[in-house]
């Protein structure tokens, strides 16, 4: 028994230790993603003439990726939701 709950333990870090690395993500597709989704909402882009105020930095952050802008940032969890 005592070998089946080492196992156990070392597939569940493992599973963690991915979900907090999220290798899956592509920093340019979550990058065009909150462009599409929110730069006119943030003031990123002018909404008048479309013009690109302030681009989006993305950095990664444990269970997800953190994405920054000049008027503040967001979150986008290991499973595309953005926070």
């Amino acid at each position: 028994m005592k070998n089946k709950t080492k196992i156990i333990v070392i597939i569940v870090l493992l599973i963690f230790l991915l979900l907090a690395w999220s290798p899956w993500m592509n920093n340019q597709a979550i990058h065009d993603q909150i462009l599409q989704e929110k730069a006119r909402i943030d003031g990123t882009i002018d909404r008048e003439t479309g013009e690109l105020i302030c681009d989006y930095n993305v950095m990664w952050f444990p269970f997800g990726r953190y994405v920054a802008s000049c008027e503040g940032g967001y979150f986008v969890t290991f499973y595309g939701k953005i926070l």
